[in-house]
C-alpha cells in the first residue's frame, strides 16, 4: 500500500502564544479555540485537506434501500458460509482524493506545561463512534488526563465519521483509506505541521477498529509511532459477529433521529440503545450520562469497512518500540463478556502481533468494565495505567 501526500492546508489562522487562553491553530482550516468537555484542557479544533491515493477494494455489493433488505445484508455478511466478505470482493480499484478531515489538537491548559510538551497521542476512535470517545465529560475525559500528566493530544474523526467528508460508503470509505488517514495525520505531527510544535515522539493510542488501524501503521509503517497503546482489542475474535449482530445495523438515513438523511446507503448505524449497551457496556458498572451521550450522538460505519478491516490486521515485526494492551475485564465484543477466561487475553497480543515489542511493553484488564473502556466507572484507573505505561517507558 501506498500513499501519497503532498499537504494542502487551507485558510490556515494566524499562530497565537501558548496560554490558557490560546493555542496554535496552524495546519487547521476553519478552525476554533476552547476547553475540552473534560474542562481541563486547552484545544484547536479544525479540518485538514488530506489527499490520498491507496489500494482498495472492489466490492462486488450495492446497498440495498429497504430496511428489510439492509438486515438481510447483515445476515450474509456474518453467514457461516459464503458470506459477504468473501463473495463481494472482486479486484482492486485506486482509492484517491482529497478529504477533509476534522480534527481537535489539545494541550495543557497549564502554561508551564504546555511549553514544555515534548509528545503528542494520536488518538483514533472505534466504530461507530468518532473523537468525543476521548473526551466524554469531567472524569471520562482521557485528553484531559494526558495532557494533566504534561501530553499533547490529536484526535480526529475518522474519514465517513462525524465532521469528516462522507465520501462513498462502499469502495472509498474502506480499511485501507482509513489507515493511510491515520498515517498521513502521524507524518504531519512528525513533521510539525499541525500546531507548530516540536514533538519528540508520536504514540498512536486506538480503541476497538481504531485499535485495528494503529496495528496496521505498525505493520506498514513501523516508524510512525514510537509506542502504541491498544484498547477495547484482543487476539479473539469469536464474538465479533455477535456484537456487531446485537447491533441491529440499519443505513443511517433511516435512523428515527434524522441526523444522518443526507448520507448514501451504505452508511450504517445502530437502530437500538440495547444494542449499544449489549455490545459496549458492562451493567451497573458505567455513568449512565456517558451511555445516554453514546446513544444520542451515535455515529455511523460503513459497509467498505466491515467487508476489509480484517484485512489490514497482520503481524508487526518491524515495530520494535513498546506496546501497551488496555481490555476491559468484561469486554464482551472481543472476550465474550470474560477477558481472564481462559486466560489473561490482553497477556496474548504481543505474543500474536509484536513479536519484537520492546520489554517495557505491559497489559492491564480494567476492572469491571464493558468495551467502551473511557465510560466505565474505572475510566480513570485506565487512564492512569496508560499515562504511567509511557512515563514507565521515558516517553514523557
Amino acid at each position: 500500500m501506498k500513499s501519497f501526500f503532498p499537504f494542502l492546508f487551507t485558510t490556515t489562522l494566524a499562530v497565537l502564544p501558548v496560554c490558557v487562553e490560546a493555542i496554535s491553530t496552524a495546519g487547521l482550516s476553519d478552525a476554533s479555540i476552547g476547553k475540552s468537555t473534560g474542562g481541563n484542557s486547552i484545544c484547536a479544533s479544525g479540518y485538514i485537506t488530506i489527499p490520498i491515493s491507496v489500494n482498495g477494494t472492489t466490492l462486488n455489493y450495492t446497498p440495498p434501500k429497504k430496511t428489510a433488505a439492509e438486515i438481510e445484508s447483515m445476515i450474509e455478511m456474518y453467514q457461516i458460509t459464503n458470506s459477504l466478505s468473501s463473495t463481494a470482493p472482486n479486484g482492486t480499484h485506486l482509492i484517491e482524493g482529497e478529504f477533509k478531515i476534522y480534527t481537535k489538537l489539545c494541550i495543557p491548559s497549564s502554561s508551564a506545561k504546555a511549553a514544555s510538551i515534548k509528545t503528542v497521542q494520536l488518538l483514533t476512535h472505534g466504530a461507530t463512534l468518532d473523537h468525543t470517545y476521548w473526551d466524554i465529560s469531567t472524569g471520562h475525559s482521557y485528553i484531559d488526563a494526558a495532557t494533566e500528566a504534561g501530553y499533547a493530544t490529536l484526535s480526529y474523526d475518522q474519514l465517513g465519521v462525524g465532521n469528516s467528508d462522507h465520501p462513498d460508503p462502499i469502495q472509498t470509505v474502506q480499511a485501507t483509506s482509513q489507515v493511510a488517514v491515520t498515517h498521513a495525520l502521524a507524518q504531519l505531527l512528525h513533521d510539525s505541521k499541525i500546531g507548530n510544535y516540536k514533538f519528540e515522539n508520536v504514540v498512536g493510542v486506538g480503541h476497538s477498529a481504531g485499535s485495528t488501524l494503529v496495528q496496521a501503521i505498525t505493520t506498514e509503517y513501523p516508524s510512525d509511532f514510537d509506542a502504541v497503546i491498544l484498547t477495547g482489542t484482543s487476539t479473539n475474535e469469536d464474538y465479533v459477529a455477535l456484537s456487531m449482530v446485537a447491533f441491529n445495523l440499519i443505513n443511517a438515513n433511516t435512523d428515527t433521529s434524522g441526523r444522518f438523511d443526507d448520507l448514501q446507503a451504505g452508511y450504517l448505524t445502530q437502530q437500538t440503545a440495547a444494542g449499544i449497551q449489549f455490545a459496549f457496556y458492562r451493567w451497573p458498572n458505567f455513568d449512565t450520562t456517558a451511555f445516554q451521550s453514546q446513544v444520542a450522538n451515535k455515529q455511523t460505519n460503513t459497509v467498505g469497512v466491515l467487508l476489509t478491516l480484517g484485512g489490514v490486521l497482520a503481524e508487526a515485526p518491524d515495530f520494535t518500540g513498546p506496546l501497551d494492551v488496555v481490555l476491559g475485564e468484561n469486554d464482551f465484543v472481543f472476550c465474550g463478556g470474560n477477558c481472564t477466561y481462559p486466560e489473561n487475553q490482553a497477556a496474548l497480543v504481543e505474543s500474536t502481533f509484536y513479536p519484537n515489542a520492546a520489554s517495557g511493553s505491559q497489559y492491564y484488564l480494567a476492572a469491571g468494565s464493558g468495551h467502551a473502556i473511557a465510560a466505565h466507572d474505572s475510566a480513570g484507573d485506565s487512564f492512569d495505567q496508560m499515562i504511567s505505561f509511557l512515563q514507565s517507558n521515558d516517553i514523557y
